[in-house]
């Protein structure tokens, strides 16, 4: 029988971890993973060099994992578009690093993308979505 992981599980996973790495080591880690999961995605579709992505990124970890993983993205030629959730509130220096890379603020969804990483819902989401998320669907 598989284990049942709880939520209070993984964050204990994490923060022993965590004490014994430096700053951010997670976070690059988890945005590799995701850039690389990425990439086997576009494979289907050409490749990552000139896939459209749009990253909706929201305030907490998860947000920035995606600006990583973003970032990465746009370093192999990817299109990549980003939809803060709370503009005042985003990674502000994760946001700075994508951009440099190439990536591009946007206010509303392109009309056309070939990927959509959510950066808006952690592991410990529940319930609906807020309403500045649910918006996001409604444009």
């Amino acid at each position: 029988m598989k284990p049942v992981w709880r939520v209070a599980d993984v964050r204990a996973a994490e923060a022993g971890l965590m004490a014994t790495l430096p700053a951010g080591t997670l976070m690059h880690r988890a945005a590799a993973g995701l850039a690389r999961r990425c990439a086997l995605l576009l494979a289907d579709r050409g490749g990552v060099y000139g896939a459209r992505v749009l990253l909706l990124v929201g305030t907490g970890d998860n947000g920035g994992d995606a600006l990583y993983a973003g970032q990465r993205l746009a370093r192999r030629g990817a299109a990549v578009s980003v939809l803060l959730l709370t503009p005042g509130r985003a990674h502000a220096a994760l946001l700075a690093a994508l951009r440099a890379a190439g990536g591009r603020l946007v206010d509303r969804p392109p009309a056309v993308v070939d990927l959509v990483l959510d950066g808006i819902v952690g592991i410990g989401g529940t319930g609906g979505l807020r309403e500045a998320a649910e918006r996001l669907g409604g444009e």
